[in-house]
């Protein structure tokens, strides 16, 4: 690929649709803290763009809602003006999904259409748009677990929603680097000494941090935060009381919650303690100024990461810091993100 305007431009949007996502994740974090994802009954691609603006028409919304789960049996006594509330964040949240599908589609085609992107490239690409519209019939799953009988999302499913959502932005991360780095003209060789290490150290740390994200879903969808709020007790003991209560047995990891914080807990402390080994091990081993400007800032993000954590448990889950807490695993996922993408770079060059 050559440097010109179309060059540029197709990176920005990559860097912008990847950016969108940051926001998504936000506004769902935002969404699921204040218990608004049930608040929209109807699921209609077109008929959804616009909410209610009359009274009448806010009324009949209200009456919909009232006919499911979570009215009867939670949120039986709040009023219109509550109810606009909570309708308010699953708005957003889905009008923003249906913007990021626009903003990805319509520039995917045009960048086809102008022989922009490589045939490597489009493969890659046209495997973010598979596991986009997949994850928009999660979201649509999601949701409709918690219409049924119990008013509540399924844990199993809002994992699944949030996972998808953090891979294919790390798979739009990682192009979006790839793609500036090939057009930028400081492309060095990697030590080849150090280069094996680093990379084992650092998959090992993108798999725990995202197997701590997943976990972190499973804390959110079964507000296994309010459970034991001291640390790094639960309660009177390091361990979880009644771990394995559950038949079979495997089923505690996902809906015990004394089981379930616990994993997160040990989970996040083993994130903690590996990457600040990555850090240590590999800091002072000679990599180029932006690998240890990555490296640097990866250690500091999971120290707040970590502190933010523990507050999150002491507090009871404030709204404010549980939202910055997930947009902290997201800027610890990207530093690695742009880490791995920076070694594949100078080893591979362009996807």
């Amino acid at each position: 690929m050559i440097n010109s305007k179309l060059d540029n431009a197709y990176i920005i949007w990559l860097f912008f649709t990847a950016f969108m996502i940051v926001i998504m994740v936000i506004i769902g974090g935002i969404t699921r803290l204040t218990d608004s994802g049930l608040s929209m009954i109807d699921w209609h691609i077109v008929d959804g763009i616009f909410p209610p603006l009359t009274n009448q028409e806010w009324i009949a919304e209200f009456e919909k809602y009232k006919q499911y789960p979570e009215f009867k049996f939670i949120n039986f006594d709040i009023n219109l003006s509550d109810f606009k509330k909570i309708f308010f964040w699953e708005y957003v949240h889905r009008i923003w999904g249906r913007l990021i599908g626009l903003v990805f589609i319509l520039p995917f085609i045009f960048f086809l259409f102008k022989k922009v992107i490589s045939r490597n490239s489009i493969k890659y690409l046209l495997l973010v748009l598979a596991l986009g519209i997949c994850q928009a019939f999660m979201g649509w799953f999601m949701v409709k677990s918690g219409l049924v009988k119990d008013p509540n999302v399924s844990q199993y499913r809002l994992a699944m929603h949030l996972i998808l959502a953090f891979i294919i932005y790390s798979l739009l991360l990682f192009q979006a680097w790839n793609k500036f780095r090939i057009n930028s003209v400081n492309i060095n060789t990697i030590n080849q000494n150090n280069y094996g290490s680093l990379l084992k150290y650092l998959l090992i740390c993108l798999f725990l941090v995202l197997t701590t994200i997943v976990s972190g879903a499973f804390v959110a969808g079964t507000n296994a935060g309010l459970a034991y709020n001291n640390f790094p007790f639960m309660g009177d003991s390091i361990l979880p009381p009644d771990p394995f209560i559950l038949e079979p047995w495997w089923k505690n990891f996902f809906e015990n919650i004394s089981l379930i914080q616990f994993d997160h807990r040990a989970l996040g402390t083993l994130s903690f303690l590996v990457v600040t080994l990555t850090w240590f091990l590999n800091i002072k081993k000679g990599f180029k100024s932006m690998i240890n400007h990555l490296l640097n800032f990866g250690f500091f993000t999971i120290i707040v990461q970590y502190i933010i954590g523990i507050t999150i448990l002491k507090l009871y889950v404030p709204v404010s810091l549980g939202v910055i807490h997930q947009l902290g695993s997201l800027i610890l996922l990207s530093t690695l993100i742009i880490l791995l993408s920076e070694i594949f770079t100078e080893k591979k060059g362009e996807i």
